[in-house]
């Protein structure tokens, strides 16, 4: 299945005509403009298609009413984001499919940002940033192993700057991903850093958040994974290694 919008989206000015009116105003949450929006092939899915996204034998959830469509490179995947959400379950992938790197743009030379999320990977595009994205800390593997996705950009001698959720900080099993994602990228040769995102609250803050509550990514605190901020996890990150090895063996 081609996952690309059943329409164009430049025969109106208006994207209201072309959206769902609860995907429109979940995307300018994000401070996503028109221009962003039709780059990036956005769309809502007809109500048809939400069935590809889930297993023939459970059929669709009967909660979903809607779902919003991000399509990935090549549009041969694509990711939805569930209207409403599934308790903990905001978005889904066709069945039997694996995590993939989000690339809706050309990679330019320079630093690349690595993103959590579709949506904050576009409000990091629309600020001028060199941004991929993950769906999640962890989807960055497939079967213990690294996703083929990360063959799609040259890592070695480049700088990487990994910028997740605020709530990554607070959380070990969270900052345990980040870490290992960036020893991963490290191993294949950039150079690596972990921004973090204020949390001023007890509220979970993402990039998008921060970027329309006007702030700047140069602002934010950036650490090396030798920072001590990462002891637990890098000692965690070697009895992982140790495992997977004893694993493969």
């Amino acid at each position: 299945m081609q996952f690309s919008a059943p329409y164009k989206l430049t025969g109106s000015s208006n994207l209201a005509f072309h959206f769902h009116p609860d995907h429109l105003a979940d995307l300018r949450l994000s401070g996503l403009n028109d221009e962003t929006i039709r780059a990036a092939g956005v769309y809502s899915i007809a109500p048809s298609l939400i069935s590809h996204f889930f297993s023939a034998r459970k059929g669709i959830p009967s909660e979903i009413e809607s779902a919003l469509c991000f399509p990935y490179q090549g549009y041969t995947f694509a990711r939805i984001k569930l209207f409403p959400a599934l308790g903990k379950m905001k978005y889904a992938e066709p069945p039997k499919t694996g995590a993939r790197l989000y690339v809706p743009f050309s990679v330019s030379d320079g630093c690349v940002h690595i993103c959590e999320g579709e949506k904050k990977t576009l409000a990091a595009y629309q600020t001028g940033l060199n941004a991929v994205g993950i769906g999640g800390v962890w989807n960055w593997l497939q079967n213990r192993e690294p996703i083929a996705d990360l063959d799609l950009i040259q890592w070695d001698g480049r700088d990487v700057m990994v910028i997740p959720d605020s709530d990554v900080f607070q959380r070990f099993d969270l900052i345990r991903g980040i870490y290992a994602l960036g020893r991963e990228l490290r191993g294949l040769g950039a150079n690596v850093y972990i921004a973090q995102i204020p949390q001023p609250t007890s509220g979970k803050v993402g990039l998008d958040d921060f970027l329309v509550a006007g702030g700047n990514v140069s602002g934010l605190e950036i650490f090396s994974l030798g920072h001590r901020i990462f002891k637990g996890a890098a000692w965690w990150h070697g009895q992982w290694k140790f495992r997977k090895a004893i694993l493969a063996a």
